[in-house]
């Protein structure tokens, strides 16, 4: 229930951004700020097991996240 909680929160957040263009690094912007790692773990889990949850430009801000967690080089 949490989890899908959290993937209506985010497709909410990114429903609602106030530019209509890079939602994803907007929504990822917003996730980094204001959500917990654990908070957004759980999304990443959520979206992997019910992708059909979570809106394209969350899944894209989650690979915004994703990547820049990944160290370069």
């Amino acid at each position: 229930m949490r989890d899908a909680h959290l993937a209506r929160m985010a497709n909410q957040i990114a429903a609602s951004v106030p530019s209509r263009t890079d939602i994803p690094e907007q929504v990822a912007l917003h996730l980094a700020s204001f959500w917990t790692p654990s908070m957004i773990e759980s999304l990443t889990q959520h979206a992997e097991h019910h992708p059909g949850d979570i809106g394209p430009d969350v899944i894209a801000a989650l690979a915004v996240l994703q990547a820049k967690a990944v160290p370069n080089g």
